[in-house]
């Protein structure tokens, strides 16, 4: 209870503090969330933005370390499939049951309350923090990494909105991080964008490719330590609009980093890399902070422990620059530049009167075997999501670090080619042509057995072309819209 009277002062404050644009919060290592109203009457919640996974889900029974949840008998609105769905992410899995209610959410003026699928979480297993300031997730990805059940199909709440709107809605996340080296707590905003409105961010911005619509999977085409001050050839001016020949270029690491995916993901925190990645440049990291006269221990960079220190850290370490593949031609990139105020994560500051100070951050870097783009990489800037186009847009923000975005540049050859992104057949059109014959096959088996089973009708059926072409466009009709 505790936990939940923290988070609606917090949401206030914010909300006082820092006007209507700002909606999102989270304690350390939380990610971001957003208030919600679920039923009727509205019952209020809080969810984690997650662009990493597609389903609205809510705690529906009380667990260890949170008390809020869902009642789903004080809601007169709400309807039950009684079907069981379930996920499981990289860290935690639930399991529940799959029903529809009004969603609406308060900051999101623009936005009615629809009717959407939601799953009702009864059990799961790591995948709610201790303590956490949330009750549950906000899928934002596509449909293929919905929650699954037998026989459902669990639409998200984005597809819901489609509908009811009439029109496909962008999303914009702008992530701030912490609002001073002596609170870890961070904040941002989560707002959905008509295509047609201007965009009032005046920044340049720098589109990627959606490669697959499952994930929002992109094109890393390099992720290095910036040793140096300025990058190779860079322009430091988000306005520049020069283009610039780059002949040298990483083969290897670029195949690496897409061998399996590379998604961003507002729901994971860190940066994932593969581990020969994340060893060279947390090595480069390393060697720049034994310059400087801040001690940290190899449990630190490699063990993901935390360091503490008395007194807040102004960290002079070389930025991280991620090259993403540009939306604009096959053979051109541009660089986000990571400062080190992101990925120097705060994870505890403690200033109590009457006790001793401590600043505790964590690297918010790690090793596994895809590339994933956490909110550390996505904090100091604007980032938009066009589902319906297929790419995501950034831009330099107006809070948080001093992120840069820089490009775009040219490669000497195609990166889609050299990187091995190209995809001929999406997984999904795949699925559906899969389930679409499947179907066709059982369509024309019970059919079959009917006509076995009512011969004596058959022959006065053959009599009525009409009533079987009717059948027959119908069928028809079905395919072309469910390809």
């Amino acid at each position: 209870m505790m936990r939940i009277i923290y988070c609606a002062l917090l949401a206030f404050i914010l909300h006082q503090a820092l006007g209507d644009e700002y909606n999102l919060f989270g304690d350390a290592g939380q990610a971001y969330s957003v208030e919600v109203n679920i039923g009727h009457p509205p019952q209020k919640f809080y969810l984690l933005v997650d662009t990493g996974s597609t389903t609205l889900a809510v705690a529906s029974h009380a667990r260890q370390g949170g008390k809020s949840y869902f009642k789903a008998n004080q809601s007169s609105s709400i309807q039950d499939s009684h079907k069981q769905v379930q996920a499981k992410y990289s860290q935690g899995m639930w399991i529940g049951q799959l029903a529809t209610d009004f969603v609406q959410f308060p900051s999101l003026a623009n936005v009615p309350a629809v009717r959407s699928n939601l799953a009702l979480i009864t059990e799961s297993h790591k995948f709610f923090m201790n303590g956490s300031g949330w009750q549950g997730l906000l899928g934002l990805a596509y449909l293929p990494v919905g929650a699954w059940g037998e026989n459902v199909v669990v639409d998200s709440w984005m597809d819901s909105v489609d509908r009811s709107l009439a029109v496909p809605k962008s999303f914009q996340l702008k992530l701030c991080g912490v609002k001073s080296t002596t609170n870890a707590t961070h904040y941002g905003s989560f707002q959905m964008i008509d295509d047609q409105n201007p965009n009032r961010n005046s920044n340049r911005s720098y589109r990627t490719p959606v490669l697959r619509k499952r994930w929002y999977e992109v094109g890393v085409i390099s992720v290095r330590a910036l040793t140096d001050l300025v990058p190779i050839n860079a322009s430091l001016n988000n306005t520049n609009e020069t283009i610039v020949e780059v002949k040298d270029f990483n083969d290897e690491m670029c195949l690496k980093l897409n061998e399996e995916k590379s998604i961003v993901d507002s729901g994971t925190t860190n940066i994932r890399l593969p581990e020969i990645v994340f060893g060279e440049i947390v090595g480069e990291i390393r060697n720049a902070a034994r310059m400087t006269n801040v001690l940290i221990s190899d449990e630190f960079w490699y063990h993901g422990e935390a360091g503490c220190w008395p007194e807040p850290q102004m960290w002079s370490l070389p930025s991280i620059a991620i090259d993403l593949l540009s939306a604009d031609a096959n053979d051109q990139y541009f660089t986000l530049e990571i400062p080190a105020q992101n990925y120097m994560r705060v994870v505890t500051a403690s200033t109590e009167v009457g006790a001793i100070s401590e600043f505790c951050y964590k690297l918010g870097l790690e090793a596994g075997s895809e590339t994933v783009l956490g909110y550390t990489a996505m904090e100091g800037l604007e980032v938009l999501f066009n589902r319906s186009a297929g790419w995501i847009g950034w831009q330099t923000s107006n809070c948080g670090s001093n992120a840069r975005i820089t490009g775009p540049y040219n490669a000497s050859k195609s990166l889609v080619d050299t990187c091995q992104l190209r995809r001929p057949v999406s997984e999904t059109a795949v699925s559906i042509k899969a389930a679409q014959w499947a179907l066709c096959g059982v369509s024309i088996i019970a059919g079959g057995v009917l006509v076995y089973l009512l011969a004596p009708c058959v022959k006065a059926l053959c009599k009525k072309p009409i009533r079987t072409q009717q059948i027959s466009l119908s069928q028809t009709a079905l395919f072309e819209q469910e390809s």
